[in-house]
C-alpha cells in the first residue's frame, strides 16, 4: 500500500509542476511578470511559515551559513523565477515545460568545470551532444529573420532560467556538503526569503504594480498565485522531499523527465496550443540525452528499487 501510494506521489508532483506553467501564463496576462513571481513566493512562504510554525519546526540558521542559503536562494528560485515568469510573456507554456526540461544538460555542462563534481563518460558526452541538439532543433524556427522576435527572447530567457536552476543545483551540492549538515526545513525556508526579496526588489525597480480593482475584479490572478504558491511551490517542495526519504534523490528527480510531457498535455487542454514539430522533436531529443547522461549508474540504481 505505502509503495503504491509513493507514485500516487510521484505523479501529483508531475501534475503540480507542469501545472504551474499553465498557472505563470494565466497571471502574467494580468500583471508584471516580476510581480506575479513575487506573489508565487509570497504566498509559498506564508504557507511554509504556518505549516513549520504547527509542526513546531526549527528554522534557526547559524549566521555565518545565512549567506551560503541566500546566494542559494537566489539560484535555485529567485533567478529562475526572474526568467521564467518573463519569457511566459512570449512562448506557450507546454515550450516553457520542455526547456525546463534541460536542466540536467546545463547541470552537466557547469560541473565539467569543478573537479569535485566533475564525472563524465561516453554516454553522458552522447547524451550531452543529444540533448543540445535537441535544443537547437526547438531555436531553430526562431532564428528566422520574419520569425516574432518576442518568441526567441521568450524563449532565450526560459534557456536563461534552465542555466540559473543548474547553477542552483550544483552550488547545493556544493555548499550543503557533508560538513556543512543544514535543516531541510530551514534551508527551503530561508531560501524563499531570499527569493522574495529579490523578486520584491526588482518588481519595485522595474514595474508598476497593478491597481487594487485590477487584483480585486480579476480572481484568476490569485487562483493561478495561489496554486503556484501553494501547490506548485509549498506542497509541491514537501512531496519531493518524501519521495527523496522513500526512494532517493535519482528516483524521485525521474519526475523530471514526466513534466515536460504533462506541461504539452495541458497547454493543449487549458490554452488550445499544439506543439510544433520542432518543439516534438526537440522534446524527444532532450528527454533522450537526459537518459543517456543518467546511464548507466543512476537508472540502473533506479530499475533495481523498482523491482
Amino acid at each position: 500500500m505505502n509503495k503504491n501510494i509513493n507514485y500516487c506521489w510521484f505523479f501529483l508532483l508531475a501534475a503540480f509542476w507542469s501545472g504551474s506553467f499553465m498557472a505563470i501564463k494565466a497571471a502574467v496576462l494580468y500583471v508584471p511578470p516580476f510581480f506575479a513571481a513575487m506573489l508565487r513566493v509570497g504566498l509559498a512562504l506564508v504557507f511554509l511559515t504556518l505549516l513549520f510554525g504547527f509542526l513546531k519546526k526549527s528554522v534557526a540558521v547559524p549566521f555565518n551559513l545565512r549567506w551560503r542559503i541566500w546566494i542559494m536562494g537566489l539560484f535555485s528560485q529567485g533567478i529562475p523565477f526572474f526568467f521564467l515568469f518573463y519569457g511566459e510573456q512570449f512562448i506557450s507554456p507546454g515550450l516553457a515545460g520542455i526547456l525546463n526540461g534541460t536542466v540536467p544538460i546545463w547541470t552537466l555542462i557547469f560541473s565539467l568545470i569543478s573537479p569535485q563534481t566533475r564525472n563524465f563518460s561516453f554516454f553522458k558526452c552522447i547524451g550531452l551532444l543529444t540533448g543540445l541538439l535537441g535544443i537547437c532543433v526547438i531555436f531553430w524556427p526562431l532564428l528566422n529573420l520574419s520569425t516574432n522576435h518576442f518568441a526567441l527572447l521568450g524563449t532565450l530567457s526560459l534557456l536563461l532560467m534552465a542555466i540559473s536552476y543548474a547553477i542552483g543545483n550544483l552550488l547545493n551540492q556544493r555548499m550543503l556538503s557533508d560538513q556543512t549538515k543544514l535543516d531541510f526545513y530551514a534551508n527551503i525556508y530561508h531560501q524563499h526569503w531570499a527569493s522574495l526579496i529579490f523578486l520584491m526588489l526588482v518588481s519595485l525597480l522595474f514595474e508598476h504594480w497593478p491597481s487594487s480593482s485590477l487584483l480585486l475584479h480579476k480572481p484568476i490572478i490569485w487562483i493561478a498565485s495561489i496554486y503556484m504558491g501553494l501547490f506548485s511551490t509549498a506542497i509541491a517542495w514537501i512531496i519531493y522531499y518524501h519521495l527523496i526519504r522513500e526512494w532517493d534523490a535519482v528516483r524521485a528527480s525521474a519526475v523530471m523527465y514526466i513534466v515536460p510531457i504533462m506541461a504539452i498535455f495541458w497547454d493543449f487542454i487549458f490554452f488550445h496550443n499544439r506543439p510544433q514539430w520542432t518543439e516534438g522533436l526537440g522534446v524527444i531529443a532532450i528527454l533522450l540525452g537526459v537518459l543517456m547522461i543518467q546511464w548507466p549508474k543512476n537508472l540502473l540504481k533506479s530499475f533495481r528499487l523498482v523491482k
